[in-house]
């Protein structure tokens, strides 16, 4: 029988393809740089005392060419701790030194020490004081139980990305009374201090934490309940719905004007559970991915090797990393055609009908369930006529435009790709 912790876990998996679409629009400040959890070699173990590293990515040398893309993202919502968990952190300002959220961390990182019991509650009355304040001023912030033993993180997403040292200002007047609140510390707020060329600090997205078994929780807003904690589809269904506020400004200032915010009353409604799809199974409404096709330019996307990457036997295997991002900028240009070798045979002879019908219906569901932006899919054994093709074992060779030397690029390349012995 399933633990609480796996069932919550798995409400989580099945909602991670719609919180990573959340966490796109909302979240991400800049998409050159993270931050992620890793396990220590035994030697750093040793000289740390930690069970986890938390690093920037990429390391500076390498940065330009990976980004935070949806499946970063999907992959840090799916996570479940046997299998082997991808949680990642995104930074708290952009290259241009905006911020589209603040957030607090109130630690209490040993629950098992003396007084940990006292201090996770004097930690809840002082997160549970800022929240309350917040709501006063027509913000929608969003409390986090974040490790399930005194520690809680608070975020506030603003509708529109405000200065971050604005934004900062705003975090450090909110915490200003964190003693008389009988704090042992300053909570770490994101954004931190502006510093010019400077990165910034990176925040631990809601999910799966990155050392105990425990899944965030989200604070209902009244201590009186029972249980003031929602978790699993519950929990998402509140991040889903939050509200981004203005651009924040410290009360008593000359800008400050209390702004007036209807939350809606309506829950998020969540589509049908598709139970096999990995690693989040929620596909994006119809109507997303559906584009006027008349007189628009048809594009040809390969399956394997584009889109999804290559394993071994007739398995999909999963998304490659901003493909689905790809899909999407694709989709506003241009009419979206699926198109795979799956539908060929090596015999010559064709699939029946029967066989044509499931395979397109077992690949729009992994496109579906992924969340990718397509028009139709290609069921034919000939490659539909379209205005460009992109396929992994493509050569393009354009010598009527390029000039003769291009017959020469292209037999390099394909000699590369073929794996040819050029001295043979």
């Amino acid at each position: 029988m399933a633990s609480t912790h796996e069932i919550i876990g798995e409400e989580w998996r099945e909602r991670a393809t719609e919180l990573a679409d959340w966490a796109a629009l909302r979240l991400i400040n800049r998409k050159d740089v993270w931050g992620q959890y890793s396990v220590p070699t035994p030697s750093e173990r040793r000289e740390t005392g930690r069970t986890y590293k938390a690093m920037t990515l990429p390391a500076k040398a390498q940065r330009g060419g990976d980004k935070v893309t949806l499946d970063k993202l999907t992959r840090h919502f799916a996570s479940r701790r046997l299998r082997k968990p991808q949680l990642i952190g995104l930074h708290a300002k952009s290259a241009d030194a905006t911020s589209r959220w603040f957030g607090l961390d109130i630690d209490c990182h040993e629950p098992d020490a003396t007084g940990a019991q006292d201090l996770a509650r004097r930690n809840l009355n002082a997160v549970v004081t800022w929240h309350r304040k917040l709501q006063n001023m027509g913000y929608d912030p969003l409390l986090f139980d974040s490790n399930g033993a005194g520690g809680f993180h608070l975020w506030v997403l603003f509708a529109q990305p405000a200065p971050t040292s604005d934004v900062f200002e705003f975090a450090q007047w909110l915490i200003s009374d964190w003693e008389a609140l009988q704090l042992e510390k300053l909570p770490e707020t994101f954004p931190k201090a502006v510093k010019e060329e400077s990165l910034g600090s990176w925040f631990r997205l809601p999910g799966l934490h990155h050392t105990r078994d425990h899944y965030s929780s989200v604070w209902v807003g009244d201590d009186g309940l029972d249980e003031p904690w929602l978790n699993g589809h519950a929990a998402i269904d509140t991040m889903l719905a939050n509200v981004p506020g203005p651009s924040p400004v410290i009360p008593g200032s000359d800008m400050f004007e209390n702004p007036h915010i209807k939350k809606p009353h309506s829950a998020v409604k969540r589509a049908s559970v598709i139970a096999d799809a990995e690693p989040g199974n929620i596909p994006p409404p119809r109507t997303d991915r559906t584009f006027q096709t008349s007189n628009r330019p048809k594009v040809c996307v390969d399956l394997d090797g584009v889109l999804a990457a290559r394993v071994e036997g007739r398995a999909i295997g999963p998304p490659i990393d901003g493909a689905v991002e790809f899909t999407r900028e694709l989709a506003a240009r241009a009419e979206v055609i699926i198109f795979t070798a799956r539908f060929s045979t090596t015999s010559g002879k064709p699939q029946s009908q029967e066989q044509i019908n499931s395979l397109e219906k077992r690949i729009a569901k992994w496109l579906d369930a992924h969340g990718f932006r397509y028009d139709s899919i290609n069921t034919t054994q000939a490659k539909p006529i379209a205005s460009a093709y992109v396929d992994d074992r493509a050569i393009s060779c354009q010598p009527l435009k390029m000039g003769m030397a291009e017959f020469d690029s292209a037999l390099d390349r394909i000699d590369s790709l073929c794996h040819f012995d050029q001295n043979h």
